[in-house]
């Protein structure tokens, strides 16, 4: 999430740097700040599609579209090799409103920037991998040359460092059983849901890997995980329409909602075996499912059950089904009268639990 905070300051930055120009430049013979707004534009878009579609983002977007369109005319005079020997009034207003824009952007994103979050902190490393498939019939990994195959899931391991294998994740079953000798703890397993994603929860799966577990997390997107109809299901859409919507946010209880999030954890299940062996022990981590689907999440998973737990039974957990908002989403956790929390207390309080339970059973 931090990463995506970078990016978009970033774009913040290009624009500032088009807009403030005119105050600096005079007796301009080549206007070559003005490339800078379709740099900027660009981004935003490849924002979208990297971190999802956001408030912020779509802001963002909307901006550098404007100050691109403003700009328009002096990229072209740019690429024709005209010179510029003076700016006009009316863009020079322009440029002063979307300068106040920009900045009035720049001190909004910088209050709600995420918590930091890196592995390297934790001890932890973390591998994501594109997945092909679907719920019925299983989940594969893509390979690093099958970039342009279409996704339908994204798996995210993260590990100890202690116990990270140069060998990618694709060879592990071969040492399975050099594995299993070396590591007692069984594998945690979770699923991001329809209105949090996997890298919601990460400051709390990144402090379960600091103590010695290794954990799969997934989001699935497939045609048969439908939580919305046609593109709104897609990852860059669903979370923005459960969040902002809601009607949609209303359905969330259905029978159809509970079995997206139920299969979720039987494909995860299969993976897992794939990945690690039928005999390596699975642990299963749920916020906020109810108890009947965890009964078939664990005997789907037969003699393999290490045991469960669920987030949302801890009190001190405030945002079931939203993840840890109050390190990774701030605007949400200001909505619900939540701060910014970098001290990361919440998701290493339920890490501890989770550690302690599973040593109890």
């Amino acid at each position: 999430m931090f990463d995506a905070f970078l990016s978009q300051m970033l774009i913040v930055f290009l624009l500032f740097i088009v807009c403030v120009r005119f105050f600096f430049a005079q007796n301009l013979t080549i206007d070559s700040c003005a490339v800078l707004a379709p740099v900027a534009f660009f981004i935003s878009l490849a924002n979208i599609f990297l971190w999802n579609l956001t408030i912020q983002n779509i802001f963002l977007a909307v901006l550098s579209f404007i100050v691109f369109a403003t700009n328009f005319r002096a990229i072209l005079r740019l690429f024709s090799k005209v010179f510029v020997d003076r700016y006009s009034i009316a863009f020079s207003i322009f440029s002063i409103l979307e300068l106040i824009l920009i900045v009035f952007s720049a001190v909004i994103l910088i209050l709600n920037r995420p918590v930091k979050i890196e592995p390297r902190n934790f001890d932890s490393k973390k591998t994501v991998y594109r997945l092909s498939g679907s719920i019925s019939h299983g989940f594969e990994p893509l390979l690093s040359g099958d970039f342009f195959y279409k996704s339908t899931g994204t798996l995210k391991i993260y590990e100890p460092l202690t116990n990270f294998s140069e060998n990618t994740v694709l060879e592990l079953p071969v040492s399975t059983q050099e594995l299993t000798q070396k590591k007692q703890k069984p594998i945690i397993i979770f699923c991001g849901s329809e209105t949090a994603e996997t890298q919601d929860y990460e400051p709390y799966l990144l402090f379960l890997s600091k103590k010695g577990f290794t954990v799969l997390a997934t989001d699935f997107y497939s045609h048969d995980c439908l939580y919305l109809p046609g593109i709104f299901n897609s990852r860059i859409f669903r979370k923005f329409m459960f969040l902002n919507d809601k009607n949609n946010f209303q359905k969330n209880e259905t029978l159809a909602t509970k079995l997206n999030h139920t299969n979720s954890y039987k494909a995860l299940t299969k993976l897992a075996q794939k990945l690690y062996g039928k005999d390596f022990p699975l642990y299963f981590v749920f916020d906020s499912l109810d108890f009947n689907s965890i009964c078939q999440v664990t005997e789907n998973a037969g003699i393999q059950t290490a045991g469960f737990f669920s987030l949302n039974t801890i009190q001190e957990y405030k945002t079931p089904k939203f993840g840890f908002i109050e390190q990774t989403n701030i605007p949400l956790a200001k909505k619900y009268g939540l701060s910014r929390d970098s001290s990361l207390f919440i998701p290493r309080y339920l890490a501890n639990k989770t550690a302690e339970q599973i040593e109890f059973e």
